[in-house]
Parts: structure tokens; C-alpha cells; sequence
């Protein structure tokens, strides 16, 4: 097996073929020496139990003996800046999550499920007289795109301002960097603007929260808001276009799908696994431990391989199959333990409602797979670049200038 390297184009191309190789291998760790060295933990109880155990496996960035930070974080090679409690440890990220948690409940989606429905079908009425778009940059990530924005409370006329930047860092543009700190500057001029007037959305929140009574600084609540909108922007769009692209060369999952959506929800959560949006998170290792017969030291690097894992022969029978009814499915999509993505009951309504509308509305679309283009590498989400599709042109639901939604249903709001 060549050297194993999960930015390289071919990862990119043949994650599931390599991942299957290593695995054949009957060796349930590979090591890379790109990237100063890690090893890659391929197996679903290893990934898992590396997720849970903390306090081995950090997520924060250490500190060797004379304060020099380690390379560290949950991207190897490591990202530029932290990304908030992603990239924090218990107490620090548990006391933070606390505070958002409430705005991402179940609870709380499911009662936000009329106005998200809303954003979806403003979505599709600006490309169904057409007859065709990019799934992509047309459809999944302006409707992504306004759901959250719409949740954090940035006012909707910057939605396109906001999407131009997503597009960019969904398509690794090289100055997509450029544009995240235009977001992040602009996300701490709203944090301080709502501090001092208010807000309807979670921004409004965080602005005056406080953390053992001591309110949080802005720096970190633009931090946080900043992983927010974009842990939740491209592993859904990711989601939504594998999504697609299955039904489109599946045909009978298609129409079991649209004569009967409610296994929507058990369908998306196959989706989840078979795809894996997110195919990887990384950890640092904080203590001695040993794990799947190997000992680590602190400092060392290991990749817990979500993809590899979601595909484990001894976590799924038939890993190899995807099958949308597939229950109990015990995918590790969304992470598990402390760190469990925080977006995940988002990210599962919008796919479903997302697609309930593509099918009901644009049922017969056609992917024009000779003009599909996958990212050139996985940094973070393994998704598209840009996909068009056609289909049966229609009339739109309501009337719109195109500009925003006019939301109808209530605001979604902590329950």
C-alpha cells in the first residue's frame, strides 16, 4: 500500500477502496510519515473508543513541558486557527456547549421543522422554472445557507455574501481563506452590534452569556458562531449531494422513497454512513495509552478514520451494501462521546426535508454525470464541487422576489 496521505486526490477518488485495502491488510492501525507522522485507527471500536476516552485522546492543542504548543487540534496537518469547543476539552468545551446546546435539541429541530420546510421550497422556487441548476451551488447551499444564518440571527440580506464564501471553501478555492476572516470579522462586529441592541437568534444569546458568571469574550463567540455556520454548511451540502447522486443511479431506492417517505429518516441516516460527509477526525494523544495493540505516547498523532469505520465488516453486516433500511444503524457519522457533533439533529432534518422536496417537486431529475466534479482533496467535508442536474420545469409554491424567504413559521428557538 502506497503511503497513505487523506489530502492526496487519489484518497479523494478511492477513500473506500483504500480504506477497504487497509483494512484487508488485518492490521487495524496503517501509519503515515507525511505530515510530521500519524497513524490511522481503522476500525469502528477503535475510532469509537478514541472518540470517548478524552482523556487520552485530546482534541485541544497541548503544551509540551516548556509551554511550546504541539502540533494538535482535530485536523492533521493542523488548521489555522481553532475552531472553537471542536477544538476544546472538557471542562472548557462542556461549559460552552451547555449554552448552544439547547438551540440544537432534538426538541428544538423538530419544532423548527415548519420553518426549515420553508427555506427549502424558497430554495427550490428560484431554480423550478429553469428545468435545471447546479445541486450544488444553485440549490443545497442556498438553502443550507439560509437555514443557518437564519438560526444564528444574521440578518438574511447577507445570505449571498455569506454563500459566495461557503461556495468557495466547499470548492477549496485558494482564497476561500480570505473569506473566512471576512466572515469572522463580520460575525464580531454582529456579536458586539446584538451585545448592545439585541437579536432574535442564538448570536443574541451567546453575545451576553456568561461562563462561572463571567461573560464571554467576543474573540470566542465570533469563534464559536464562525464553527458553527461552517461545521454546519459543508458536511450537509456533502450529505445532500451524495444523496442525490444515489438516487439518480438508483432508481429503485428513488421510488421506494418517494412511494413511501417515511423511511425518509432511516434512509438519510444510511447516507450518513455509507458516505460519510465527514470522512476523519484527528486526536492528540494526552497521556501513555494503548490502543488497538498499539502504545502511544503523549504527543503522537492518530486519525480516527469515520469512513473506514462506518464501513467496518465487523460493526455492519453487509458494510459493503448500501441499504436504506438499514436499523440499527450505529454509524460514528456524527462523532460520539463529549464531542458528539452538536449540529447532528440539524443536519439529519435538513437532508430529510431537503430531499422530501426534491423528490416531490423535481422527481424526475437527471444528474449530468459527465459534468460532476468531487473536491480534488478531503480536508474536511468528502463532497461536490458542483453538479448539475435537469428536470420536468415547474411553477413556483409562492410568490418572491428571490431575495430571502419570507418565513412564515415560527423562529427556531431553544425548547
Amino acid at each position: 500500500m502506497a503511503q497513505f496521505d487523506h489530502h492526496s486526490p487519489e484518497f479523494a477518488e478511492n477513500w473506500r477502496a483504500i480504506y477497504r485495502e487497509a483494512r484487508a491488510g488485518g492490521c487495524p492501525v496503517v501509519h503515515s510519515d507525511l505530515y510530521d507522522g500519524y497513524d490511522v485507527l481503522l476500525k469502528h471500536a477503535d475510532v469509537k473508543e478514541a472518540f470517548r476516552d478524552y482523556e487520552s485522546f485530546a482534541s485541544e492543542r497541548l503544551r509540551d513541558d516548556d509551554d511550546i504548543e504541539l502540533d494538535g487540534g482535530v485536523g492533521i496537518p493542523e488548521h489555522p486557527f481553532r475552531i472553537g469547543f471542536l477544538e476544546m476539552d472538557p471542562p472548557d468545551s462542556l461549559s460552552l456547549r451547555r449554552i448552544v446546546n439547547p438551540w440544537f435539541s432534538p426538541r428544538t429541530i423538530a419544532a423548527g421543522r415548519p420553518r426549515i420546510d420553508e427555506a427549502v421550497t424558497w430554495a427550490v422556487d428560484q431554480v423550478i422554472e429553469r428545468g435545471e441548476c447546479d445541486l450544488i451551488t444553485d440549490l443545497a447551499s442556498p438553502f443550507q445557507c439560509m437555514v443557518v444564518l437564519d438560526l444564528l440571527g444574521i440578518p438574511l440580506d447577507r445570505w449571498k455574501a455569506y454563500k459566495e464564501v461557503i461556495d468557495k471553501e466547499v470548492a477549496q478555492e485558494d482564497d476561500a481563506i480570505e473569506g473566512i476572516q471576512w466572515i469572522l470579522g463580520d460575525l464580531f462586529d454582529e456579536v458586539v452590534q446584538q451585545r448592545e441592541h439585541g437579536g432574535e437568534g442564538l448570536i443574541a444569546q451567546l453575545a451576553v452569556a456568561e461562563v462561572d458568571g463571567v461573560g464571554i469574550e467576543d474573540d470566542l463567540t465570533a469563534e464559536l458562531v464562525l464553527m458553527l455556520l461552517l461545521g454546519g454548511m459543508d458536511t450537509t451540502i456533502a450529505t445532500i449531494g451524495h444523496a442525490i447522486s444515489h438516487l439518480d443511479t438508483h432508481r429503485d431506492d428513488r421510488q421506494r422513497l418517494m412511494d413511501d417517505p417515511s423511511i425518509m429518516a432511516t434512509a438519510v441516516e444510511e447516507i450518513l454512513r455509507f458516505y460519510s460527509p465527514a470522512t476523519a477526525m484527528a486526536r492528540t494523544v494526552r497521556k501513555p495509552v494503548t490502543i488497538a495493540g498499539k502504545a502511544y505516547e503523549r504527543g503522537d498523532r492518530v486519525l480516527c478514520a469515520i469512513a473506514s469505520a462506518n464501513q467496518d465488516e465487523d460493526a455492519f453486516a453487509d458494510a459493503h451494501v448500501m441499504d436504506i433500511t438499514r436499523s440499527p444503524n450505529p454509524h460514528l457519522t456524527f462523532g460520539t462521546g463529549t464531542h458528539r457533533c452538536i449540529g447532528m439533529d440539524l443536519a439529519r432534518v435538513n437532508t430529510e426535508l431537503f430531499l422530501n422536496a426534491v423528490l416531490a417537486r423535481m422527481g424526475d431529475y437527471e444528474v449530468l454525470r459527465d459534468q460532476v466534479k468531487i473536491h480534488d482533496s478531503i480536508p474536511h467535508a468528502n463532497g461536490f464541487t458542483s453538479m448539475p442536474m435537469r428536470f420536468t420545469k415547474g411553477e413556483p409554491s409562492r410568490p418572491s422576489d428571490g431575495t430571502f424567504p419570507t418565513f412564515s413559521a415560527p423562529r427556531i428557538l431553544p425548547v
